[in-house]
């Protein structure tokens, strides 16, 4: 994913989209961290579920925010 680091952290809390590099999307998740200093992996919330996704397994990420997208990739 080439995104800015700070573009992600202004999304940590929001509700979010993510759309993998294996074709699948995962919609309507919250994004819990972006990561820090080394971390190559976000942190999203799901269905009750936590989960990890590595950076190179995300192609983009956006809040589905009304009137428009916010995107961080």
């Amino acid at each position: 994913m080439n995104s800015c680091p700070q573009a992600l952290r202004d999304l940590e809390g929001h509700r979010v989209c993510v759309s993998l590099t294996d074709g699948s999307r995962i919609d309507d998740c919250t994004l819990v961290s972006a990561g820090r200093g080394q971390a190559r992996t976000i942190w999203i919330f799901v269905d009750g579920t936590d989960s990890f996704l590595h950076h190179d397994e995300i192609l983009d990420l956006w809040c589905p925010a009304v009137g428009g997208r916010r995107r961080a990739a």
